[in-house]
């Protein structure tokens, strides 16, 4: 299945008879004008204090989201993940070879898009069905971990890159690799996955789950701007900017986004006319060199955004210094780096929309009527055709920028917010290069949008 890219959406914007320059202005002035507002609300921030990541007991910050749950729910929420992660397991080995006829790829690539919108929309739903949650503690039931699972935040362990190199994996096997779609090749990797987390929880315990489940840590991240909390077991509704004011970051939560964002950001300039200028002809001498290439894309991409966000981060605290705030004892961009999480889910999206809504229909209705491809009709859907066209390419492109702003908007609020707690007064100046940044992550974004 053809990926789209974002130069699908010209037609809907520029295409329209909007012109260019409008529309970078509203870019750029929806970040003066939202910095103008939390610039006169003062120094109080949205929410109160922050608080620690998520932890096994509740001794740090918060309990983990269905901990306070009835039995039963618990149950329930791990029945459902335990068993979508066999189902996925068996289908993509026992299933056909071929992808249009297995459905883990059409389903892991649904998730991967979804996943983090969904705890936009929904918060920590992922963390109540994650199907390694499931297996620590059955493992825990059996046998206590062999090894201390350590004090102290989360997202400081020694271990905090373990999640951003999961996640890194599965990003490069589906952009950088040309087979890496393939359903065997998918099995391979979703059965590697399992086998670290199992390892872990063997040596480390749940806690040590917990902390390194790659989608646990990137939704706990982005479900501190959802409008919904799970916190006491149930839903609940809850001011978005006061979620991102009150959830610090860390290293672990850093490496993850950035992770994110720098692979939506690749996912865009690959399929630029820029990025095949620049490579030429030498990515295209066969599967190796296009590897090599892409794999340096990809890391180039993540580095990029990381660099970016953490020399934005630096220069913010050296303007606050500059005007008598404080020194602070964290890097702002590492814990101000939730407030990125968002713009980071809503950009994998975006830039993926139309394959997304493509991709999860032939995952819900046609492979979930014949998983084996065998000429099973299980659902009664199996000769159903997908519509390709959801959304007009018009209507799309707009959505595109919908999410843009979003993501672009709660950047600006949440990591203001970091801000004005850490420096105080020293907002009022230091905040604009958080403005400042806004604007050109969204200049840049529109860019790709338009067509690069």
């Amino acid at each position: 299945m053809t990926a789209s890219i974002l130069a699908h959406g010209a037609d809907g914007l520029a295409g329209d008879g909007v012109p260019t320059a409008l529309l970078y202005g509203v870019v750029v002035a929806g970040a003066v004008v939202v910095a103008l507002g939390l610039r006169a609300r003062g120094t109080r921030p949205s929410g109160g204090p922050a608080v620690a990541p998520l932890t096994l007991d509740g001794a740090e910050g918060r309990a983990w989201p269905g901990d306070d749950a009835p039995a039963g729910a618990r149950i329930a929420f791990h029945a459902v993940g335990v068993l979508g992660l066999v189902a996925l397991l068996v289908v993509g080995w026992a299933g056909s070879d071929l992808s249009g006829l297995n459905a883990l790829p059409s389903t892991l690539l649904s998730l991967w898009w979804a996943i983090p919108v969904l705890a936009l929309l929904l918060g920590d739903w992922w963390l109540l069905v994650d199907p390694f949650d499931a297996v620590a503690a059955g493992i825990e039931r059996v046998r206590p971990p062999t090894v201390a699972t350590g004090g102290g935040e989360v997202d400081e362990a020694g271990d905090w890159w373990v999640p951003a190199a999961l996640l890194a994996s599965f990003a490069w096997m589906v952009t950088c690799w040309l087979d890496g779609q393939e359903p065997r090749n998918m099995a391979l990797w979703l059965t590697a996955l399992t086998g670290v987390m199992v390892v872990g929880a063997a040596l480390g315990g749940r806690a040590w789950v917990r902390r390194s489940s790659p989608l646990a840590v990137l939704t706990g991240a982005v479900a501190a701007a959802a409008p919904v909390t799970w916190e006491g077991g149930r839903p609940r509704p809850r001011n978005p900017l006061a979620g991102l004011a009150g959830r610090a970051g860390g290293r672990r939560t850093a490496a993850v986004v950035l992770v994110v964002l720098g692979t939506a950001f690749w996912e865009a300039v690959s399929g630029t006319q820029w990025w095949a200028d620049l490579v030429g002809t030498s990515g295209t001498g066969g599967t190796a060199s296009s590897l090599v290439w892409s794999t340096v894309g990809l890391a180039w991409c993540i580095l990029l955004a990381g660099a970016a966000w953490m020399g934005a981060g630096a220069a913010a605290e050296a303007v606050a210094r500059s005007v008598g705030g404080p020194a602070l004892d964290e890097p702002f961009g590492t814990d101000a780096v939730v407030a990125l999480a968002p713009l980071a889910a809503v950009a994998l999206a975006a830039h993926q929309l139309t394959t997304l809504l493509v991709t999860a229909q032939y995952a819900v209705l046609f492979h979930a009527a014949d998983p084996f491809a065998e000429g099973w009709d299980l659902t009664g859907t199996r000769s159903w055709v997908p519509n390709e066209q959801v959304l007009s390419p018009t209507a799309a492109s707009w959505v595109r920028l919908a999410l843009l702003l979003v993501g672009l908007g709660l950047l600006l609020a949440g990591a203001w917010d970091r801000l004005a707690a850490r420096v105080g007064r020293a907002v009022v100046t230091a905040g604009w290069v958080v403005a400042a940044f806004t604007a050109a992550v969204g200049s840049l974004a529109l860019w790709l949008l338009l067509g690069a």
